[in-house]
């Protein structure tokens, strides 16, 4: 969930509107010393009566396995089984640099935080080590089985979720090149696994900036935010597959790092903004978003400034969108 929500009486009318205009779900997003994630999405089932209610992402870090089971469950019920749960590693800087919590092996982590939460679901007992007791929820889902998404971005996440998920999301500010070559990696996956392609659904937040005028300084806005996203270790160079990317990463993060606008605006260029972001007037957006559609993403989740929320719901109107 972005910040900025008011009140109570702000959020309602945003989920509500969603309902109202026929989506089928509304996801939020997990962002730290915000709001608390999984409070939202209980505020929200108390709220609406049919939409789907998302989160995308919780890890394995923050809230342990049976925690994050725990908020599951009772969310699955509140609901009446509408409910989605959004799993990945978030980030190093994060997890370590903020918060000083041991970031090794975080896949294999994530890897285990999905077993375990199937089994506490699914199961009436399961041990999370084998030095410690069965633990058994006493209140249990409403199905059998919690759709549980998996954010990825590198191949090995893409091999997981394809083995383990029911859903995975790639990366926020894909580009169409960037989705062809992960959903590659997903249908090598799923065969090597005999898995049915229809069994995993791939969805893809997309940042959303509807104007029938992009001015100087949206184009800006967006460089320093693609900036931030390519330095991010391994990200940059998954997203720049190309000859001169590791000099061409060396300076980005340099500048990154020294928080040189000028710089920045000069390396990330107008042509990259509209490769990583849906933005432009109605039917340029609605030419983005099938663009994903056509390269295989089943659930595109928009992911507009909250301010603009109704603007691009009642315009674009999606069935899936994120707040």
């Amino acid at each position: 969930m972005h910040h900025g929500i008011e009140s109570g009486d702000e959020l309602k009318r945003y989920a509500q509107f969603a309902e109202g205009s026929g989506f089928e779900s509304l996801w939020v997003t997990e962002r730290y010393f915000h709001e608390e994630t999984l409070s939202l999405v209980g505020f929200l089932a108390a709220v609406t009566k049919t939409i789907n209610l998302g989160i995308g992402v919780v890890n394995p870090f923050t809230r342990s396995p049976s925690l994050t089971a725990m908020g599951a469950a009772t969310i699955d019920r509140l609901t009446g089984g509408r409910f989605v749960l959004g799993l990945g590693r978030s980030d190093k800087q994060l997890i370590t640099g903020k918060l000083g919590i041991d970031y090794e092996n975080s896949l294999q982590r994530l890897e285990d935080c999905i077993e375990s939460i199937r089994y506490i679901l699914r199961s009436k007992s399961y041990s999370l080590r084998k030095d410690l007791n069965p633990i058994e929820l006493a209140g249990t889902p409403l199905k059998s089985s919690v759709p549980l998404y998996m954010a990825a971005i590198g191949p090995k996440a893409l091999c997981l979720a394809s083995r383990a998920a029911d859903g995975v999301i790639l990366n926020t500010y894909s580009t169409i090149d960037y989705v062809h070559h992960s959903i590659k990696i997903i249908r090598e996956s799923l065969e090597k696994n005999n898995r049915d392609p229809k069994s995993l659904r791939i969805a893809c937040m997309l940042p959303v900036r509807l104007t029938d005028h992009v001015s100087d300084s949206l184009i800006n806005e967006c460089k320093r935010k693609i900036a931030r996203i390519l330095s991010e270790q391994f990200v940059g160079e998954l997203f720049i597959n190309q000859t001169g990317a590791d000099k061409y990463l060396f300076v980005l993060r340099q500048a990154v790092y020294d928080d040189n606008e000028n710089e920045i605006y000069k390396l990330i260029t107008e042509g990259m903004v509209k490769q990583h972001y849906i933005i432009g007037n109605q039917k340029h957006c609605i030419d983005r978003i099938n663009q994903y559609i056509d390269a295989g993403i089943d659930q595109p989740l928009l992911l507009p400034r909250l301010s603009s929320f109704f603007d691009v719901a009642s315009t674009l109107n999606p069935k899936i969108t994120a707040i």
